[in-house]
């Protein structure tokens, strides 16, 4: 019994086993992704607007997804990032993380500015947030946007994070 469990062991972290933490320099790759040290980490929980997507502002349009990113970046510079890997990596390689960077949630913190929804189906944790941020009318929710999940099927896009 003992042998088969040290073998069990031994073939797991043999087997390449994706770490369940990535820290280091974050840098934005797109709107809801970033990269630590060549490794794509879509945020978990949330999503944002895709880049082709415009959004109204005092009825105009404007370019939200670059406000977007921008404001990930800005976000992502305060610090060393440390994700949580959530789930296995995709057919691309993106694990889907929880993150923080100096102990405070990247993920929450990008939907309380706005830039982001919740994703309720995947977790409630950032719910709150989004309410807060519509409610001041702040980041994406300052004018009219169509819902990234929306868009994606408009534009006949049929994959959740393409």
């Amino acid at each position: 019994m003992m042998r088969a469990a040290l073998a069990l062991a031994l073939a797991l972290t043999s087997t390449g086993v994706m770490a369940s933490e990535i820290a280091g320099k974050a840098t934005v790759f797109d709107s809801t992704t970033i990269d630590i040290d060549g490794q794509r980490i879509i945020l978990f929980g949330i999503d944002s607007i895709m880049r082709k997507q415009s959004c109204m502002a005092n009825g105009k349009v404007w370019s939200c997804w670059e406000a977007a990113v921008r404001d990930l970046q800005t976000l992502v510079s305060q610090g060393a990032a440390t994700c949580e890997v959530v789930g296995e990596p995709d057919p691309y390689g993106r694990v889907l993380a929880r993150c923080k960077i100096n102990g405070t949630s990247l993920n929450e913190q990008y939907v309380r500015d706005g830039y982001a929804l919740a994703r309720p189906s995947e977790t409630r944790d950032y719910v709150a947030a989004e309410a807060e941020a519509k409610g001041k009318k702040i980041g994406l929710w300052q004018g009219q946007f169509m819902a990234p999940s929306e868009f994606r099927m408009k534009a006949g896009i049929f994959v959740e994070r393409p």
